[in-house]
């Protein structure tokens, strides 16, 4: 056989094997932060710990559905400003590996609504708790 067609062979062969690519652990992290991101309905806090401490922050189901179809990024919310944070950004990537989703489900969203709201001077911002 020629050696063009052992090469051709050879090629073919491994573009038909599957490619298992191993995750970094940030990656695994930020998938698992994905997960909880996108899943559910109606207003989540995220809680990020990061250089200043602990920051708050909320979104909702328009940001989800965003996150759904594409996944650039993650859109959350302070009392002032949205802030965009980008999977491409390694600082973002880092941030959002360790931070924590919480729902209306879980035990502690009715301190971290308070603690939103007692920050926010914006009387248009509401309570995140379902009637």
């Amino acid at each position: 056989m020629k050696k063009s067609f052992l090469v051709f062979l050879l090629a073919a062969q491994l573009a038909a094997a599957p490619v298992v690519l191993a995750q970094a652990p940030e990656d695994t992290e930020l998938e698992q932060f994905r997960a909880a991101y996108i899943s559910g309905t109606g207003l989540a806090y995220v809680v990020i710990v990061g250089e200043k401490g602990e920051q708050l922050y909320r979104y909702g189901d328009a940001s989800r559905e965003t996150a759904k179809r594409d996944r650039v990024g993650y859109m959350l919310f302070t009392c002032a400003a949205p802030h965009v944070f980008l999977r491409r950004d390694p600082r973002a990537r880092a941030l959002l590996a360790r931070a924590r989703v919480v729902k209306a489900e879980d035990p502690e969203f009715g301190e971290l609504d308070r603690r939103y709201l007692t920050s926010c001077r914006n009387p248009l911002v509401k309570s995140a708790i379902p009637k």
